[in-house]
This record gives C-alpha cells, structure tokens and sequence, in this order.
C-alpha cells in the first residue's frame, strides 16, 4: 500500500512539474477568459469540429487507399485500381469541400472574435478614469486595439484548432498502425514524448519573448505618434536626427527581439523535422525487415510509412503550434492587462438634455492628489451661488485645471465632495452630472470629420437650424461658409487645416449648442493671436450670458469683470474677492496685477 501511495505521490509531482515545464499555469488565466468569447460562435466550432473529423478520416483513408492499391498492383488487379482510381476521385471531391469550407469557417470565427475584442476593449477604454490616460501613452493603447488584438489568432484559430485536431489524428492513427503491425507501432509511439519535450523547452522562451516584443512595439507606436503629433514642434526646435535615433533605437530593440524568437522557433521546427524524418527512416527500415521476414506485406509497409508521419507529426507539429498559441497568449495577456483596470463607471455615456442648476455649487474640503502623494487640490470650502462668474487665478501649478477638472467630473476627489444643487457627484448618475458641464479647454480638440459633427458633439440629435445658430454666436459662421464645402467640410486630424482662434470657436459653437448650466474656460484665450482673441472674446460673452462660470486665466484683464477671483496657491485658495478687494488687500493677486 505504501509503495501505492509513493507511485501515486511521485506522479502527482511529475505531473505538475510538467505542468510549470509546459506553461500550462501561466496560460490557463489568459486562455480561459477567451472562453466566453469562443462559446459565443460555439455552432461555427462545432461545424469546424465535425470538419476536422472528417479530415481525419481522409488521412486514415488516404492510407488504406495507398496500402490496398499496392497491394492490388502487385496482384494485378486492374478492376480493383480502376475501382479505386473512381473512389480516389470522389474523395478528392470531398476533400477539397472540406478544406474550403474549413478554412472560410475558420476566419469566419477570427475576425468576428477579434472585432468582438475590439469593441469590447475599447467600450472598456472608454470607461475608464482620466488618469489611467494621462498615465498611459496614446500610442500603446492604440497598439493594444490593433497588434495585440491582431495577434491573438492563434489562441482562436489555427493554433488552438491544430492543437486538438493533433491529438486526435495522433490517436487514430496509432490505432490504425496496430492494426497493421503492432510491434512495430508500439517502437514508433515512443518518439512521441521527444517532441512534447521541445515544445515545453522552446514555446514558454517563446512567449516570453513575445510579450516583451509586444511591449516594445507599443513604445514604438507611441514614438510614431509623438512624431506625427508634434510634427511643427519637431521642425521647430529641428528634433528630427534626435527622435529619427530613437525610432531606429526602438527597431533595432525589435529586431533583437524578432531574431530570438525566430531562433526559437527554428530549434523547434528544426528539432520537429529531425523527429518526423526519424520516424521515416525508421519505420521503414524495421518495416522492411517486418516485411522480409513475411509478417507484412507491401501495401501495408506503405500505408504504414505514410501513416507514421500523420502519428509522429502531431507530436512534433504540437510543439510548433505550442510555440504559436504562446505568441498568441502574450498579446491576449496585454488585453487583458487593459480590461482588468477597473472603470469609474458602469456604463456607456449617453446623452442627457442639460437640467437647470437653480441654487448653486458647492465644495466641501475637496482634495485631489497625485499618484505619487502629492496634493494638487487641498482642503477647499467653497459655494458659488447659480449665475455667478467665478475665476480662478494663480500661478502655473497652482491645481487651476485640477479644479476645473473635478468640476467636470474628469478627475475623481481623492477626498470631500462636489454638489451641485445639493446632489454629491460620487452618488450623481455620471450622465446627468456631465450634462450640466461645457467645457471649453485651453487647447481645443476636434475630431476627425466634419465640422458639422464636430459641433454637433455638443448635442448629437440636434437639427441644422441649431447647429448654425450656434456657429453663429460663436463667430464661426462666416468663415464655416467659406470653407469648400461650408458645414460638411472635413477636417483633418485634430484640426489641423483651421486656425488656433477657427478651432476655438469650432469648441466654442460645440458649448453653445450643450446650452448647459455651468461653463468650464480652461485659458480658452491665452494662445490666440489678437484679432482671433477678440472674437473668441465676444463668442464666450454670449456664451456665459445666464450661466454659472469658472473661468481659470493667466491675462488677468480676462477676469477682472467676474463676480469673484479666488486666488490659487499650491492648490489652496489663498485669496478671494472682487477684482477691487484684492487689490485694495496688497496680496499675491495684487502683486501678481501690478506684473502683468
């Protein structure tokens, strides 16, 4: 009994270290939270099963049709051959169905998984809090939508299909080897262990090696966008030797990186090869001695040569196909690196028509911080009574942005509350608190399309009639309508062919049509020019016409008409008051109005 239980422990310790040698832990978190999205085309897998059967069955056929044709020619059976040669035809028929309908299946389930993933990972990516993106470059993000997505085939398709497919050939085949010859299958079946030998040696170096090229191409992707972002600041300050080093630093490190993985897979596939011709050269060889010593015929020696291949080749072609699903597995892990951080909401965003705010906002010791501990935001009280205009002043860094930030619900209050009409933003549905907010940032951002659904973004089922009165009082109409093709003019990335104050008002128009409550001006007038700031100027007059403002301004003559100034510093309100106050106080504000 004791002697039991030390087999059965010794086994059990065997298993899992053949289990961490092949990487089965490691994947098996990655792997099953594909499962879901398999299961959802399980009717096309399931076709793609029955298929794979069928090609199996072929494989055995094609080797009783080898083994019996020989035998028929060395007997001289002319009608059995022809019999054969009619049969051979139909199967061929056949055989070319399955492949067909094998492979269209096959990337039916691909592409419809990968876009599923697709929208799925961005849906999420939507969801998630401001910080996550000002953590993350843009360029590994958009990296993870399009190569890591891409690559996660294998662990869908082929890879994963062969992976079963290969077994089961395996299986078939030994039975049908004993059947032939059963001494001689039982010496051949023992080369089988040697290929999953090296597919546990090389597919986790493999995968290894994969993710670490995935993460390096998403550093190069987020280069390029820099690059092409930056492009006049580049030229500016003539940076293009500097960052044309980089990007070639960046793919040399790549190309280290795919020359591993290309050793990697060539031992495998090499050492692969060398099993399968082993298997031939032996086979053979014992088989012709079975068969001079009259215990196997011709025809069966053929069959057996050629199905030893399709049993000692699942072995070796496992390994390779190990190699593949790693590959694949490395890039579902970085998804999956994405859709494990957790979102400030549960849902998609819709659009709400913007309430009326009827009292006012309130702050009760609201506190942002970094990351790394440091306070942006420190213990501010605050009430701005509904259809003041507020602003807020300060030197660079003060947390004037952060402010304006958690206002509009961008940033979340590491402490504290914000209330607008007595409703806290952490228990506001996150729609409805949005919808009281315009925004309008220093650096306006247009999107890619037309300037009609540009400003459109501000309320989406909006008719043209309100699309152009808004343009209109935002001095964006006239030079709208001499544009090529006036309101369906599309623009290019980020705004690109428009001036910094056509751009300005394009966002401009965009909170006009919001009509909300409240209006958020981040700086919205320090980098135009003087005829662009003075329409810009009127544009947000009629803007902030019965609306509750806070406006953040480095010119302080921006803001001496507001109800109140509140002065920052280090992310406290050191001052507040009318313009007068402050300067009768002799204070920062005061010193800061005497500099400018």
């Amino acid at each position: 009994m004791r002697v039991i239980l030390i087999m059965a422990k010794s086994s059990a310790m065997a298993g899992i270290r053949m289990r961490k040698f092949l990487g089965f832990d490691e994947m098996k978190r990655p792997f099953v939270r594909l499962v879901p999205y398999i299961a959802k085309y399980r009717k096309i897998y399931g076709l793609l099963g029955s298929l794979m059967l069928f090609d199996i069955g072929l494989t055995l056929f094609f080797s009783w049709f080898v083994s019996r044709a020989a035998d028929a020619a060395i007997a001289g059976e002319v009608g059995t051959i022809v019999w054969l040669m009619v049969l051979g035809a139909g199967i061929v028929i056949l055989a070319f169905l399955s492949d067909f309908y094998e492979s269209v299946l096959q990337a039916e389930t691909v592409n419809r998984i990968r876009r599923d993933l697709k929208q799925t990972l961005l849906d999420h990516m939507l969801r998630l809090p401001t910080r996550y993106f000002s953590a993350n470059h843009s360029g590994d993000l958009v990296s993870r939508l399009t190569q890591d997505v891409t690559g996660i085939e294998g662990a869908i398709g082929p890879n994963l299909l062969n992976l079963i497919r290969m077994p089961l050939l395996a299986a078939a085949s030994f039975a049908y080897l004993l059947a032939i010859q059963w001494q001689l299958a039982l010496i051949c079946i023992l080369l089988g262990p040697a290929a999953l030998l090296i597919g546990g040696l090389f597919g986790k170096r493999v995968r290894d090696n994969r993710r670490s090229l995935q993460s390096q191409l998403g550093r190069v992707n987020a280069l390029l966008h820099d690059i092409f972002s930056g492009f006049s600041v580049m030229r500016a300050f003539s940076m293009e030797r500097k960052l044309s080093r980089s990007y070639d630093s960046y793919c040399n490190d790549v190309l280290t990186m795919e020359r591993k993985e290309a050793r990697l897979l060539g031992w495998l596939h090499a050492g692969s090869g060398m099993l399968s011709l082993t298997a031939f050269f032996f086979s053979l060889g014992l088989g012709a001695y079975f068969v001079a010593l009259g215990k196997l015929s011709i025809g069966s020696l053929f069959a057996f040569v050629t199905l030893i291949q399709y049993m000692i080749y699942p072995f070796s072609g496992i390994a390779g196909q190990w190699g593949g699903l790693q590959k694949s597995l490395a890039s579902v892990e970085r998804i999956w690196n994405v859709l494990d951080e957790k979102p400030d909401r549960e849902s998609m965003p819709v659009y709400v028509p913007p309430p009326s705010l009827n009292e006012g906002i309130r702050l009760r010791r609201l506190q942002y911080a970094y990351d790394n501990g440091g306070n942006a935001i420190s213990g501010i009280d605050l009430f701005i009574p509904a259809g003041d205009t507020v602003a807020i002043v300060g030197p660079s860094g003060s947390g004037k942005s952060t402010l304006l930030q958690l206002l509009a619900g961008l940033l979340q209050p590491s402490q504290g509350s914000i209330s607008f009409d007595n409703e806290q933003l952490a228990l506001a549905n996150p729609d409805v608190w949005r919808s009281y907010i315009s925004y309008v940032p220093q650096e306006p951002y247009l999107f890619t399309g037309t300037i009609r659904e540009n400003i459109a973004g501000g309320r989406p089922e909006a008719p043209d009639r309100d699309i152009v009165e808004a343009a209109r009082a935002a001095n964006a109409h006239d030079f709208i309508m001499k544009l090529p093709y006036g309101y369906e003019t599309v623009i290019g990335e980020r705004g690109g062919d428009l001036s910094g104050g056509q751009r300005q008002r394009i966002t401009i128009a965009r909170a006009i049509l919001k009509n909300a409550p409240i209006l958020l001006l981040d700086e919205a007038t320090s980098s135009l020019d003087l005829e662009s700031e003075a329409l810009v100027k009127e544009a947000l007059s009629r803007l902030m016409m019965h609306r509750t403002v806070l406006m953040s301004a480095h010119r302080l003559s921006a803001v001496s008409e507001a109800n109140r100034i509140l002065y920052l510093h280090q992310g406290r309100i050191e001052e507040h008051g009318t313009h007068e106050e402050l300067l009768q106080r002799n204070g920062r504000y005061a010193r800061l109005y005497e500099r400018r």
